[in-house]
């Protein structure tokens, strides 16, 4: 995607990070914030004007709002300022920090590394976070809106779903939120930086609120495992390995379903 390798002979530190000017606080807020502030509003407002019962809403957050919304807002960004770096090409040189190339053996240790103790803490945290979805069931912008009839668009609605959301949102993600945002945490938040940054991409998935406790704390082996490998590209797999398995499951029931 046009990202260029960083190199350094020692993994413990990050020189990455101290490679950039960190954000202000005001500012890390609002570029952790807005993409998902505006892909709420869209999904609020396509499901009350483009949603009918015949349709699947995920025609509306799973497509409509990701094509032309979050990728847009996320990959429209880095590239913006790469060209205001007049970086050649298609290269986030200098934008997206975390770059460093790997060895596939690294991938074969790194990529479980995350995903092994992210699916154990989903685990323990399901029932709080079962609990908390139920105290947010009034505030559940998709639960009124259900298919009531069969829908010749509903497979390839479901598959256009599957393709954004489990490969190219995850992968605009952790471009922007891990590459970019992350090494640029404001220095106030000392040692702290990794959970904060954690804390706003849980918050920025304005959809799902009662998972916030767990996407916090799950999502932590991905950003130390990014740190420490100064590469955001065992992140971008995982990432995307979790939402097709997700995603997959949810195609297999609508599939079978008559």
């Amino acid at each position: 995607m046009g990202i260029n390798p960083t190199s350094s002979a020692d993994e413990t530190a990050d020189p990455a990070s101290s490679a950039v000017t960190p954000h202000s606080l005001g500012k890390t807020l609002f570029l952790h914030l807005v993409p998902g502030v505006a892909n709420i509003v869209a999904t609020v407002v396509g499901l009350a004007v483009l949603w009918n019962p015949s349709l699947p809403p995920e025609l509306v957050y799973g497509v409509f709002t990701n094509v032309f919304v979050l990728i847009p807002i996320q990959f429209g960004y880095l590239y913006y300022l790469a060209k205001k770096n007049n970086n050649p090409g298609w290269s986030l040189k200098g934008i997206v920090v975390y770059t460093r190339p790997l060895s596939w053996i690294r991938y074969l240790i790194w990529i479980p590394a995350i995903l092994i103790p992210t699916a154990f803490i989903f685990i323990v945290l399901e029932s709080l976070t079962q609990w908390l979805e139920t105290l947010s069931i009034g505030i559940n912008i998709f639960s009124k809106y259900q298919m009531t009839a069969t829908s010749d668009v509903a497979f390839i609605v479901v598959i256009a779903h599957i393709s954004l959301s489990g490969i190219l949102v995850p992968k605009s993600e952790e471009l922007y939120f891990r590459g970019f945002l992350l090494p640029r945490m404001p220095k106030e938040f000392g040692r702290f930086k990794p959970v904060a940054h954690s804390f706003l991409f849980a918050v920025y998935h304005f959809d799902t609120p009662w998972m916030i406790p767990v996407r916090t704390i799950g999502i932590l082996p991905l950003i130390f495992t990014t740190i420490h490998t100064r590469s955001v590209r065992p992140a971008i797999f995982a990432h995307c390995s979790v939402n097709l398995a997700n995603f997959l499951d949810a195609a297999s029931k609508r599939i079978g379903t008559p």
